[in-house]
């Protein structure tokens, strides 16, 4: 060392250190955008705990705990599904029903504005997504959530108090209760429906061993699965309870608005006109696959 020269201690680089953690995950995980998500939401100290979990199988969003839907981030865990593309997908045609629906209407009666209801709520994304976009240009939209499950409005109430928080005005639309469907909604409302959207479970007994791990092993099977319809098509049963429900709630220019699976297209087209609907429609997903019925008074 050179005489009457100071050296300067090294200062470690916080940088280099993120990076070399975020190339350790990714080669963990076989994903760099995965790790870089896990990095963001969990910071360095925490990011290999949620890599583990990440790494035995369970799903990135659960791992996460949250996950964006439209324009919300919501919480998700294992109490209640995944917000999936196809979801956000049928929120737009609810959208643009509740729209048609409320052009054509007159409101009278005791429930002036427009009323819409989400059967089976989960996450409350659909709910809340209602009204967060529809609200905008309906203040007085009131919106119904229902689901049977009191582990998901748990869940639902949490993601209805982060958007409290957010937007006071959206959150006020919003009314979470329990029960089966239609079974808890006040009777005031038999007939004055605009909108009905359900997210039901339509996944067959005999699809459900098939389906993919990280499906089939965290996600609530309940709200996957369901009985075969009357008619003997796999996983029928719950979209058969809502369509047949329906007419009764749904106000003169109402809609219902179902997801379903692409090869269930044809008898839920058939269910809907033996319950009375005039106008029955099939919506494709952005994959090209029958998703939504669509179905008028």
């Amino acid at each position: 060392m050179t005489p009457g020269r100071t050296v300067e201690p090294t200062t470690p680089d916080p940088g280099a250190e993120r990076r070399r953690l975020e190339d350790a995950l990714a080669d963990r995980l076989g994903s760099r955008r995965e790790a870089h998500w896990i990095l963001e939401h969990a910071g360095v100290s925490a990011a290999p705990g949620l890599a583990a979990r990440r790494a035995a199988g369970e799903p990135l969003q659960y791992v996460l705990g949250r996950w964006p839907f439209r324009w919300l981030d919501l919480d998700v865990d294992p109490r209640v599904l995944i917000p999936r593309p196809e979801t956000e997908q049928v929120v737009e045609v609810a959208l643009a029903e509740l729209e048609r629906a409320l052009a054509r209407s007159v409101r009278t009666g005791p429930t002036p504005g427009p009323v819409a209801a989400d059967l089976g709520t989960g996450s409350g994304a659909i709910a809340l997504s209602l009204a967060t976009e529809a609200g905008a240009s309906h203040p007085a939209l009131q919106v119904w959530g229902t689901d049977r499950s009191e582990e998901a409005l748990v869940v639902a109430r949490g993601n209805l108090d982060r958007l409290a928080g957010l937007d006071p005005a959206a959150a006020a639309r919003v009314r979470l209760v329990r029960g089966d469907w239609f079974t808890p909604l006040p009777g005031r409302l038999a007939g004055r429906l605009d909108l009905v959207v359900c997210n039901p479970p339509y996944v067959s007994e005999e699809e459900y061993p098939s389906l993919d791990p990280a499906v089939r092993d965290w996600e609530p099977r309940p709200a996957l699965v369901a009985a075969d319809g009357a008619g003997g098509v796999g996983g029928m049963a719950d979209i058969e309870a809502v369509v047949g429900a329906a007419p009764r709630w749904l106000s003169r220019h109402g809609a219902l608005v179902v997801e379903m699976a692409p090869h269930q297209a044809t008898a839920a087209r058939d269910v809907a006109r033996r319950a009375g609907f005039g106008h029955v429609d099939v919506v494709r997903d952005l994959s090209g696959r029958d998703r939504a019925l669509v179905a008028r008074r």
